[in-house]
């Protein structure tokens, strides 16, 4: 069964080969790299998961969130972090940046609120042989009507931004849990204590689904999965195996 995120299929729609290297288990656990930005993001989600599955709503705090930041960090050092951050200069800066974005958050709308799914990985069969699945940030719930939350940890981008994500998100919510009623979704940035509103469109959804089948068929039908150079080719964990950069090697 084909099983596809947001992430699967922005990955092959951006380039194929990079889509087929990181379905494969060896290949990924190769050569994939943790970055500081990456490293951040998880921590931070990390910490937002933890505060409001495992901390008495009572005891929530900014100072409850950076202390869940520091040990999630040392505890992880030795073994993922250690060779990760290029110098202490480098930690320091996002522990500061941890630091601003927890204090945003205590003052944005979420903080007082009881989310009712915090990281859940909710999954739906479309049709056969086509799985669709995602991580929700958060779900909210109020007056008899849900919100999706998805955080970003990176920097607000007028120019870059995209709803397909958050569009798959209502789809996936529309569908795995038929009972709630979606009022609208959020892409909320963190740092810059960003919130952008989209209302629910029940209307939106088939074009959403059918662009989901589209690109579930393609994948099915591609034999090559041809390398496809970008702008995010100099990040790719791959590069060293793509071909399309093989001269590099000769």
């Amino acid at each position: 069964m084909l099983k596809l995120s947001p992430t699967k299929i922005n990955t092959y729609l951006n380039c194929p080969f990079k889509y087929k290297c990181d379905c494969d288990p060896e290949l990924r656990d190769k050569y994939r790299k943790d970055t500081p930005p990456l490293v951040f993001g998880s921590l931070v989600h990390s910490c937002l998961e933890e505060f409001y599955k495992n901390v008495n709503k009572e005891e929530r705090s900014v100072e409850k969130l950076r202390e869940l930041f520091e040990k999630k960090f040392k505890d992880r050092w030795e073994q993922k972090y250690k060779n990760v951050f290029s110098s202490k200069q480098e930690i320091v800066t996002y522990i500061e940046k941890a630091k601003d974005i927890f204090e945003n958050f205590a003052e944005s709308e979420f903080f007082e609120k009881e989310p009712i799914m915090v990281e859940e990985y909710p999954k739906y069969s479309l049709k056969d042989n086509l799985e669709i699945r995602g991580k929700f940030d958060r779900v909210d719930q109020e007056d008899g009507k849900v919100t999706i939350i998805d955080y970003k940890t990176g920097k607000f981008r007028k120019n870059r931004i995209s709803t397909f994500q958050i569009d798959f998100y209502e789809l996936l919510l529309d569908r795995a849990y038929p009972d709630y009623e979606i009022k609208e979704k959020i892409l909320y940035y963190l740092s810059q204590n960003k919130v952008l509103r989209y209302k629910a469109d029940q209307e939106k959804l088939p074009k959403i689904e059918e662009k989901i089948v589209k690109v579930a068929e393609t994948i099915k039908k591609d034999r090559e999965f041809n390398p496809n150079p970008n702008p995010l080719c100099p990040y790719c964990n791959y590069r060293e195996i793509c071909p399309a950069f093989k001269n590099e090697k000769d």
